[in-house]
């Protein structure tokens, strides 16, 4: 071995300057810009939404059906780095929970909140084991529950309600939650449709729109979109579904409403940037 290393040392040398100039920049490029991510990510029929704060706190929202999301945070977060300052499941179906469990499995889980519905499918079971084998607290969050991160990024739970009922409609206990950075709003919905808006009587005019339930045709009432007219809203959506989703009624209306509208379908994954005041956005 001494004897090889004597003999290649050059290109043992050159190899090493080479590895260590793709950590050095794979560091530079990881650091945080400033700036707040909103990444929406394809991963199907289905939900999952990486937040990004200035500071670097990630925030990640769903899991989608299938183990996607993984691939997508190997991309975009640094490999030395496994940590997710919180986790938030929506509600626990399918196309929302499936990517969670790899996550769970290879992350380092800081905060996890949770609405507290239950259901019967293995995937759920397949996720209470989990959480237990990886001794990771969960809060039951509802209305007015927030998180404030150092760099003043602000996480508020609009919806469910304090000790909302569970039915057999899992996306009427959906969380909702609304996003601020300076006068920078994102109202992430999850499935929480018609039956359940305005979800507060406390919100407005909103940037960011990511839309219920992949824009079905029960996802809209016409007056909460009024109130929160949009600029740009995100719809969640796997190509030629087997839902019809989205219906044409929910995008003509947020059209009327002077809303741009990008599908996780048509655009891939969609990333919206901003510095607090505005904001830009970018697909892959």
């Amino acid at each position: 071995m001494v004897d090889w290393l004597n003999q290649n040392k050059i290109k043992v040398a050159f190899l090493s300057l080479i590895v260590g100039n793709i950590l050095i920049w794979n560091f530079y490029f990881s650091l945080p810009d400033s700036n707040l991510h909103l990444k929406f990510y394809d991963v199907g029929q289905g939900d999952s939404i990486l937040l990004e704060t200035p500071k670097g706190y990630r925030i990640l929202i769903d899991g989608g059906p299938n183990d996607k999301v993984l691939n997508y945070l190997g991309t975009d977060l640094p490999f030395y780095s496994k940590r997710i300052d919180l986790l938030i499941l929506t509600h626990p179906e399918a196309d929302h929970l499936t990517g969670l469990i790899r996550v769970v499995k290879e992350y380092q889980i800081s905060n996890l909140w949770i609405n507290g519905d239950s259901n019967d499918s293995k995937i759920f079971k397949d996720w209470e084991k989990i959480i237990k084998e990886k001794n990771i607290s969960s809060t039951i969050v509802s209305q007015g529950d927030s998180m404030r991160f150092p760099d003043s990024t602000t996480i508020t739970v609009l919806w469910p309600r304090i000790n909302h009922f569970e039915t057999k409609n899992l996306n009427q206990g959906s969380i909702v939650v609304q996003v601020t950075f300076k006068k920078f709003d994102a109202l992430l919905t999850g499935d929480a449709d018609q039956g359940t808006q305005p979800y507060t009587s406390n919100i407005n005019h909103i940037e960011v729109f990511k839309v219920p339930h992949h824009g079905s045709k029960t996802s809209l009432k016409e007056q909460f979109v009024r109130l929160l007219s949009p600029n740009l809203s995100v719809v969640s959506v796997g190509a030629k579904n087997n839902y019809g989703h989205p219906n044409q009624n929910t995008l003509y209306l947020l059209i009327k409403m002077g809303s741009k509208i990008y599908r996780t379908d048509k655009n891939g994954t969609i990333e919206v940037i901003s510095n607090g005041s505005g904001f830009e956005v970018q697909t892959k």
